[in-house]
């Protein structure tokens, strides 16, 4: 699967789970132990512009991960900077991206920013009743960036230990387990 296919199934996924999530889901946990419903949210619209700038070449201020995003349209402004992002990707930039304070190349970025909505987009499937499938191309490039990242994530306090799962749990339980998540967290 390349790089703009990996990136429009986790913007359409995780853009369908943000457009069922209702007012009364905010204040719901969410598998992140620290975060409700409505904080995921905003996250997930932070990556979403992350993803949009990037493909466009950055860069991609530091501050952007503190802001508010939230807003009673969320989903439409998700759907937005998804559609604005998958247009920029369909041809990636050629030069490195400025990410707050560091410079990486396109592929880094796009993979990790893919990799951090399809993780969350489950999370918030998971908090809010829903399913959450990605295709398996974005599985494998969700594995690899795990692999790659996930001891200095665990460093910086980003993952949680993982979690076992059996052997036979599949591809995307397993790059769960490795991100700190219990693949059977249901909503409460």
């Amino acid at each position: 699967m390349h790089l703009d296919s990996v990136i429009s199934d986790a913007t359409g996924r995780t853009g369908a789970v943000l457009r069922a999530v209702t007012p009364a889901d905010l204040a719901a946990p969410t598998p992140c132990a620290q975060w409700d419903v409505r904080t995921l949210v905003n996250h997930l619209l932070q990556v979403g512009s992350a993803l949009a700038l990037a493909g466009r070449g950055g860069p991609v201020p530091g501050e952007l991960w503190a802001a508010e995003l939230m807003d009673p349209e969320f989903a439409d402004r998700f759907d937005t900077d998804a559609a604005d992002a998958r247009a920029a990707w369909a041809e990636p930039p050629a030069g490195p991206i400025t990410l707050g304070a560091y410079e990486m190349p396109p592929a880094a970025v796009a993979s990790m920013l893919a990799a951090d909505l399809t993780i969350h987009g489950w999370d918030l499937a998971r908090a809010t009743g829903q399913d959450y499938a990605p295709e398996p191309g974005t599985v494998e490039l969700t594995t690899r960036f795990m692999a790659e990242m996930v001891e200095q994530g665990r460093a910086r306090g980003i993952f949680a230990d993982p979690v076992p799962v059996a052997p036979d749990a599949g591809p995307f339980a397993a790059v769960l387990a490795v991100s700190g998540r219990d693949p059977r967290w249901r909503k409460r």
